[in-house]
């Protein structure tokens, strides 16, 4: 890993969220290094067609003017202003969104003394890199089809996809998490490089000891459980299927943990064997994956499936634990080992081939077999080499001119 940079990460996820790959990348980067992770700014247009965000708003703006927090000794969250307009609407707006957000990351950073620093982009739409940052280096790290989640309410794919194309020719270098999202990058940017995302393994893989107790809520609930851990939006969730399954098997109970952006579907939330039990911290989900007999993966959407790699495939792995999921592109070479779902009687009878594979010795130890070959220390080492080589090679074209 190189040490001793100064990295600005513009994530398109928040700080206070279930950690993803900005979050498991930036907290062993600062380990050497000093880095300001950026949050998402807010824009208030979104309140027009969900009323209901005032109070996340309203928090977001109340972080911004409180400013920059330090979150251990390498590591600041930083908050930027608020947006009118949210992105891909008009472009005058974009364009004056990416500049003032981009002063405001500036003079922030400035504050700090990153002098020089490495530009690390999740978010293809805050800000667009021109020297303003006097960056030694832009890396655009892709980990997802954020014009999916940007662009639910409006058709503005055309105007984002334009956006991030141009970030993605702009950078230096260009990470992706999955095949698909690689393939194209990698039209836009030659130096493109396949990165998937890892997993804490030892962690996760804690849920087999017999140490590992199961979590006093799972206890109350009636086997086997059907579980599911991660942040749930209603948009990529496919409800119909959870439905019909817990329809059709009274018996399943079907857990879900995590945060829900929005209220799921009444006749989800209405359901005697549907349970949602919130939030958990990191540190004690092995304890719940212990408890579960089957772990779920069941998102839809054309072309979220298509370009997500889905990091909680190989937590669960770890785990020991079998994994019945949606058909998506990025798993399809674990097909034999993770049941992939194309219909809902498929998705139903893959739960039940799953309930007697967990039972299997065998089985469990190809799971944990196949979870073993991620980690983040392993993503973060590539990354940091190809980003190391890109600033040596720089310096070192300076010192011979």
């Amino acid at each position: 890993m190189f040490k001793g940079e100064n990295i600005i990460c513009i994530s398109w996820l928040v700080w206070d969220s279930i950690p993803l790959v900005m979050h498991h990348m930036m907290t062993r980067l600062a380990k050497y290094n000093r880095v300001l992770f950026v949050d998402p700014p807010v824009a208030y247009s979104n309140l027009i067609i969900k009323p209901d965000w005032w109070k996340h708003h309203l928090k977001k703006t109340l972080l911004w003017l409180k400013g920059i927090q330090q979150v251990s000794d390498n590591l600041y969250v930083y908050y930027p202003p608020p947006l009118i307009l949210q992105y891909g609407h008009l472009q005058m707006a974009d364009s004056l969104n990416q500049f003032l957000t981009a002063h405001a990351i500036k003079k922030t950073a400035s504050k700090l003394g990153f002098i020089n620093p490495i530009l690390w982009i999740y978010h293809p739409y805050a800000v667009y890199p021109k020297g303003q940052f006097k960056e030694k280096l832009t890396c655009y790290d892709c980990n997802d089809d954020v014009g999916f989640f940007y662009s639910q309410n409006f058709n503005k794919r055309k105007k984002l996809s334009a956006m991030e194309a141009n970030l993605t020719r702009k950078a230096d270098i260009v990470f992706a998490t999955s095949k698909y999202l690689f393939n194209l990058r990698k039209m836009q940017n030659p130096n493109t490089y396949y990165l998937p995302s890892g997993i804490d393994f030892t962690l996760f893989n804690k849920s087999i000891s017999s140490d590992c107790k199961i979590a006093p809520e799972l206890e109350a609930i009636s086997k086997p459980i059907i579980g599911f851990v991660g942040g749930m939006v209603n948009s990529k969730m496919n409800w119909e299927w959870i439905r019909e399954a817990s329809v059709s098997h009274p018996k399943w109970t079907f857990v879900f943990i995590g945060p829900c952006v929005e209220q799921p579907p009444f006749y989800i939330t209405q359901q005697k064997n549907i349970v949602f039990l919130g939030p958990k911290p990191q540190e004690i989900l092995p304890a719940y994956i212990t408890g579960f007999d089957v772990c779920l993966i069941p998102y839809q959407g054309e072309a979220f499936l298509r370009a997500c790699q889905p990091t909680k495939t190989f937590e669960y792995l770890a785990a020991g634990k079998p994994t019945v999921a949606s058909w998506i592109h990025e798993l399809e070479e674990y097909s034999n080992i993770v049941f992939l779902s194309r219909t809902i009687e498929e998705f139903v009878r893959n739960i039940e081939s799953a309930l007697v594979a967990g039972k299997k010795d065998e089985m469990i130890k190809l799971y944990i077999q196949t979870a073993q070959g991620y980690s983040w220390e392993d993503r973060v080492e590539k990354a940091s080499e190809l980003v190391d080589k890109i600033i040596k090679d720089r310096e070192m074209n300076q010192v011979n001119k």
